[in-house]
């Protein structure tokens, strides 16, 4: 609706938003009500901890909606905002004490002050296109869609009722991997600066440069993470520092998953983007005008992913098991969602049609492939020679996640550059773009 209007009507998206979070109000309630004495001194601050941040996840839902469409660089800079924030709670709870109250207080301000940065950039493009009464109205016809993929999406919280069914022993390192996935996240933010840039001005030139992008910095964080887990794992979780060796098969799984992951949702928003058939009519959204649509498929496209995985999960389970690994419920979770990006990036692919053409698949080639291989070659030969001694320390161990990671970013980089005409003009534009924020007079 902000790029079909050139902006949106803030109030009426408030007031529509206000719906749907008294539901979310009420189910969060019954929720506390029904543990209400098991949580003791701590009862209240959860349930004003818990109002707060439903509020600013629905502000936050109006304001990415917004600035993803109509200010990508103000978009960017509330992800960077957010980083930050996340930064500085690390030191402001460890001196207070990793208190309960810290840290519940440090997880809504988390997101509520890059929430209201964004907040106040969006007022800049309210409009008054139409009325609550229609806003709620196109909301409703418009939601079936990726309601239905949320729905289906929620399904996939199974996986850990599985793990620990057959492996309860094994949800621990489920979670530690789970956290070491964290960093691909932030290739979240360029999809969707992809998707919001496709909404608003249709540039199909953009697509192989934004993909070729998101590859480079995806394999870079799987490079790092599946050359030097050891300083990974003993950041997150140094008690299991003796069972590096068995997290191995793992943590390369994780990064292959992340990787194909990344493409999937970026593939995604691009057929997603490219479609566009809901804002292209200057009249109401219709539910009818999804059928036979890519913005229907790409959500079928997540139905496949969650058969797939779930149905193919306890099988994988059994085999590892039976193969004889440690973690065999892990490894077959993983195996399973592998299995699963692979079949919704081929339905994904299959639907865009003569549309991959825009996907360049030839040039990633020498753009992607030469490059990753040639890394992997050196980093192997790194890997073998340089031996990082872990120590209970933090401190010590995040100079060395640093160290580790800057290591991988020249090696990684500096062959992608070389190799790549392409690389190389995106290293430049990058370049003179940050000389010129740095260099721009300030108002």
């Amino acid at each position: 609706m902000t790029a079909r209007d050139n902006g949106l009507n803030i109030v009426a998206a408030i007031n529509v938003s206000s719906i749907f979070y008294l539901v979310t109000l009420a189910l969060t309630m019954a929720y506390l009500a029904s543990v209400w004495s098991k949580m003791g001194p701590y009862t209240w601050l959860v349930l004003i901890i818990a109002v707060l941040s439903e509020i600013t996840s629905y502000l936050q839902s109006i304001t990415n909606s917004v600035l993803m469409v109509k200010d990508r660089g103000r978009f960017v800079v509330t992800s960077i905002i957010q980083s930050i924030t996340k930064f500085i709670a690390i030191p402001v709870i460890m001196v207070l004490g990793w208190t309960i109250e810290v840290i519940l207080w440090s997880t809504f301000f988390i997101v509520f002050i890059p929430s209201l940065y964004a907040f106040i950039y969006s007022l800049r493009y309210n409009v008054h296109a139409y009325d609550t009464h229609r806003y709620l109205k196109e909301v409703l016809s418009a939601s079936w869609v990726p309601l239905m993929g949320y729905a289906i999406n929620s399904f996939r919280s199974l996986d850990a009722m599985f793990i620990g069914i057959f492996g309860y022993a094994q949800l621990g390192i489920w979670y530690v991997i789970f956290i070491l996935s964290k960093p691909f996240g932030y290739g979240g933010t360029l999809i969707n600066v992809t998707y919001g840039e496709l909404l608003e001005r249709g540039r199909l030139n953009i697509i192989y440069r934004d993909l070729l992008i998101l590859l480079l910095i995806t394999t870079y964080v799987a490079l790092t993470l599946s050359f030097f887990p050891g300083i990974y794992i003993n950041l997150v979780r140094p008690s299991i520092r003796s069972e590096i060796n068995l997290l191995v098969l793992p943590i390369i799984l994780l990064a292959i998953n992340s990787v194909l992951g990344n493409v999937n949702q970026f593939i995604s928003n691009v057929m997603q983007g490219i479609d566009k058939r809901d804002i292209q009519d200057t009249r109401e959204i219709r539910p009818s005008v999804y059928l036979r649509s890519l913005i229907l498929h790409t959500h079928l496209a997540e139905l496949i992913f969650t058969i797939v995985y779930l149905s193919t999960m306890i099988p994988s389970i059994l085999l590892f098991k039976d193969l004889g690994f440690t973690y065999y419920a892990v490894i077959g979770a993983l195996v399973s969602s592998l299995l699963a990006n692979t079949a919704a990036l081929g339905f994904r692919f299959i639907k865009l049609g003569s549309l991959k053409s825009v996907l360049n698949g030839r040039a990633l080639i020498l753009d992607y492939a030469i490059p990753s291989l040639l890394s992997i070659i050196i980093l192997t030969l790194i890997a073998h020679a340089v031996r990082f001694t872990l120590y209970p320390s933090i401190i010590i161990s995040l100079m060395q996640a640093v160290i580790a990671s800057i290591m991988t970013l020249i090696i990684y980089f500096g062959i992608a550059t070389a190799v790549s005409g392409n690389v190389r003009n995106i290293v430049m534009i990058l370049i003179r773009r940050i000389i010129n924020a740095i260099t721009a007079p300030q108002p």
